[in-house]
């Protein structure tokens, strides 16, 4: 049968194969095995076509082929990604045959882009008066887009990128990037300097911006703060208020922190109206249903975290907030929870000592109170309970507890754990207010109160992009690119706005923000190191130490030239401290060894002379998950560990096979990549069920589970000496004893850790691995469209009809079913038949063939569907 392809005007021709084998080649260029993957997506290409298939889906269809093919090689995803990036140039630019004539249409393209959205209200109307357009389009370099991976281009593309009122993309990356560095440089004295300047790091991704920048900037909606800290005071006025500012806050951008440790417990009066109080848990019910009504115009909820101190009497509910079971009206089906722990109930834990519960009604100060102050207040409390003059209170053992907290923790990823006085005693900006509470993702400590919400900005340095290829460090581009993104975060304090008048004045009197890192496993794997050896820590340790040090010393330039934050005076900073000076603070007061090494490398002492002269920032660091934007980056996210060298991962965007590509490149060098891929798959990614692999890289390609659970602590305590925030930390666990979760989670508090984030429990049975062959049309007796292959593989969200491999989930979530299928021996092709809406009628089109099974249910990511969700907030 002839194929006919239509192109976009409607028309049609005759389905030209060289032309597109042409196209695949070209995307193939320079790849070691260029030849026979072109020849090898060309085949499995022409299987899938039917007559009349327009244009577009024909780039869909090569698209898909090459992604499916990323199992066997990760050099596919290169191809995939050239093509897409081809598709996205055409809707955008027009044709072009040359990567000369693109450059052109890139340059000739971008005043009239960027004049055309402002007119059509999109784009801040300064974009088109106060830069010299013409300049920056000579500054736009297409080649940077080649350092982005395909799930980085469609997360870019679905996520981020800018698109008309009829939801056609506006952007090329180039045209992205430039319109953010921008919006970051519109209160410059030179802004088209400074817009070229932020758009090469971006582009080259040496640091991103976090999500809410990245959606907004340059737009006449510039709400780029990714980060919202508040405390509900213990009033019907001001409670109100927060449900009022957390719905302005979801429809907005961002996560928010929210403590409720403050409100009254249940059965307390109410002397007003001579009533007894409902506690605040009906209160946390209502907002969350607020975060799922304010839904972002249907996309996704919101995201937010409630905070309590574990000494109200209302905790025990609080606990039980995720469970599955129990009333509904006293559960979150959306917001997370953490607990905020003292010291004084760690030494009660480590003592074996009693634990009270009291009414904030009666003992409203301790929320206050930090550290010996704390202690001291608290030990009145309980001499008033035993004496009676307390009208409520409750007496259990520490221990329980604190086990308690950690079976919820491993049955539901809830509270997350964090360390009041730790997060306190450790603070430079100490002088506005006690910090009650951390964000959504736990990495910012900011003081807050009923006239401020905290405010914090962030972006994330790619440490990939600074590790030359032969394993050296481009120290110089690393300290660059700190320095860069201090200035660029600072911008947006004067840029960003919000509907809620105290996180602006927040921001404006603290002007903090949150520089953190991403890429870490990444460069460990490059470097040939374990995650969990005494060389990665040391890594680590030197790193932050670099980063921090420019990036308070660039704040300290600002300072100069600026002014330092309205805040200063009174601050840690102005004191001379700078982060490592914490931690004997901390021990000092706390009394207990704070078990972190104090080696330095750079002269801090210079540091210390400057701070006190004045900074610009409150804050200057704080590492965030960063799962979307290190999509993005094409790198690890965070300080987080491989979770499997081959495995599934589904974001908003998709559905996305993720092989990690420095095992490939390990093992390519070795000669054993072709005869261990099979294995591998069979395995799930784990490197460590295929025979033979040495020793050593066993080691170096440790995943999550694997990973001894203190060397999760050893990285963040040794990062965190340097942070004046804190860090979300991740902790994976395989084994469920509680004895040693209770130890892990001590030896956090002992290192200074500040807080820490979801805990993953390893699941405890695996369903039998397993494929399923699914031809529809041979159960029909039709044969089917072709082309149905491809549109389910690009677009991942579609039903699961093709190759399933199953694996039951951890325990919290519902079971997957599993099919009854034949034991997997290898990977085997799949048949499918699903006709698209616009294709023939099924009888007309043979059945389709897809080269391999595409992973749906299997080789899955274990990220809580509530992680993804608070990430996609704010990164």
């Amino acid at each position: 049968m002839a194929i006919h392809v239509t192109k976009r005007d409607g028309s049609r021709e005759p389905y030209d194969a060289d032309r597109i084998n042409r196209a695949i080649e070209r995307a193939a260029a320079g790849l070691p095995d260029a030849m026979s993957m072109t020849m090898q997506i060309a085949s499995e290409l022409a299987i899938t076509l039917f007559d009349g298939i327009t244009t577009e889906q024909l780039d869909e269809a090569a698209i898909s082929v090459a992604v499916q093919n990323v199992k066997d090689d990760p050099d596919f995803d290169v191809i995939a990604s050239r093509l897409l990036l081809k598709t996205i140039y055409k809707k955008v630019l027009g044709d072009f045959e040359t990567q000369s004539e693109l450059a052109l249409l890139h340059q000739a393209r971008f005043p009239g882009y960027v004049r055309e959205s402002v007119e059509d209200g999109l784009f801040d109307p300064r974009l088109a008066s106060a830069f010299n357009l013409e300049q920056l389009a000579a500054a736009l370099d297409h080649h940077l887009d080649d350092g982005l991976r395909y799930i980085g281009i469609v997360t870019l593309k679905n996520r981020y990128m800018a698109t008309d009122s009829r939801r056609q993309p506006l952007e090329v990356p180039a045209y992205f990037w430039m319109r953010v560095a921008m919006g970051m440089s519109v209160n410059e004295k030179d802004p088209t300097q400074a817009a070229i300047g932020f758009y090469r790091k971006m582009a080259s991704l040496d640091y991103l911006a976090a999500g809410s920048t990245l959606v907004n900037a340059g737009t006449v909606t510039p709400q780029l703060s990714n980060c919202f800290v508040m405390q509900m005071d213990d009033d019907i006025e001001h409670i109100a208020k927060s449900m009022r500012d957390v719905m302005w806050l979801t429809k907005g951008t961002g996560g928010i922190g929210l403590s409720v440790t403050k409100l009254r417990s249940e059965g307390s009066p109410i002397r007003s109206n001579n009533t007894s109080s409902t506690g605040p848990i009906p209160f946390m019910h209502t907002i969350d249903s607020i975060l799922r009504a304010v839904s972002r115009g249907g996309k996704k909820f919101g995201a937010l975290c409630f905070y309590m101190e574990n000494w109200h009497l209302d905790f025990p509910q609080f606990i039980d907030l995720r469970q599955n079971a129990g009333d509904p009206y006293r559960r979150t089906r959306t917001a997370n929870t953490a607990v905020w722990l003292s010291d004084e109930f760690m030494k009660r834990v480590v003592a074996d000592d009693d634990w009270y519960l009291f009414d904030p009604l009666e003992t409203p100060d301790l929320v206050e109170l930090v550290g010996d102050d704390f202690s001291r207040r608290y030990k009145e409390y309980v001499a008033l309970a035993e004496t009676g003059k307390l009208r409520s209170f409750k007496k259990i053992r520490a221990r329980a507890q604190w086990k308690s907290i950690l079976v919820s923790l491993q049955t539901t990823s809830h509270p997350w754990l964090t360390w009041k006085d730790t997060i306190n005693q450790r603070a430079l900006n100490d002088n506005t207010g006690t910090i009650h509470l951390s964000n959504l993702c736990t990495e910012i400590t900011l003081p807050q109160d009923r006239d401020n919400v905290s405010v914090c900005n962030l972006a994330s340095i790619n440490l990939s992009r600074h590790l030359n290829d032969d394993g050296t460090w481009d120290w110089d581009r690393l300290a660059e690119s700190a320095r860069f993104a201090v200035r660029q975060l600072d911008n947006l304090i004067d840029i960003t706005r919000s509907s809620v008048p105290e996180s602006e004045h927040s921001n404006d009197q603290n002007r903090a923000i949150g520089l953190g890192i991403m890429g870490f496993t990444d460069v460990v794997e490059k470097l040939g190191l374990s995650y969990a050896s005494e060389e990665a820590a040391d890594l680590i340790d030197k790193l932050t130490e670099l980063i921090s040090w420019h990036a308070i010393d660039a704040s300290c330039d600002l300072a100069q030239e600026r002014g330092a934050y309205p805040n200063f005076a009174g601050s840690g900073w102005s004191r001379g401290l700078v982060p490592i000076d914490t931690l004997d603070v901390l021990q000092q007061r706390r009394g207990v060894e704070v078990d972190v090494p104090r080696t330095a490398e750079l002269d801090w002492d210079v540091l210390r002379g400057r701070v006190k002269d004045g900074i610009r920032n409150a804050t200057l660091m704080a590492i965030a998950p960063t799962a979307s934007i290190g999509l993005v980056a094409g790198t690890t996210p965070g300080l987080d560990p491989q979770f499997s060298q081959l495995f599934s991962r589904t974001t908003s965007s998709g559905k996305f096979l993720e092989v990690n590509r420095n095992l490939v490149a390990a093992l390519q060098e070795r000669g054993l990549w072709d005869t261990m891929r099979e294995d591998l798959l069979r395995s799930r990614g784990d490197l460590s069920a295929v025979p033979g692999v040495p020793e050593d890289l066993l080691e170096v390609f440790q995943t999550s589970f694997q990973l001894p659970a203190t060397a999760y602590l050893q990285v963040a305590s040794r990062a965190q000496k340097w942070i004046d925030q804190a860090i979300s930390r991740n902790i994976y666990l395989e084994s469920r004893d509680i004895g040693g979760m209770s130890d892990l989670y001590v030896d956090a508090w002992r290192k200074g850790v500040k807080t820490t984030y979801y805990l993953h429990m390893k699941p405890r049975h695996r369903a039998e691995q397993s494929t399923v062959k699914v031809n529809k049309a041979v159960e029909s007796g039709h044969s089917g469209s072709g082309f149905g292959f491809a549109r389910r593989a690009a677009a991942p969200a579609a039903s699961a009809t093709a190759t399933a491999t199953v694996e039951a989930p951890a325990p919290a979530a519902a079971p997957a079913p599993v099919r009854e299928t034949e034991p997997i021996r290898k990977p085997e092709p799949v048949v499918v038949a699903e006709a698209p809406a616009s294709s023939p009628t099924p009888e007309s089109d043979p059945p389709t063939t897809a080269p391999d099974a595409v992973f749906e249910e299997g080789f899955v990511c274990p990220t809580d569907p509530q992680e993804l969700l608070n990430c996609e907030a704010c990164q």
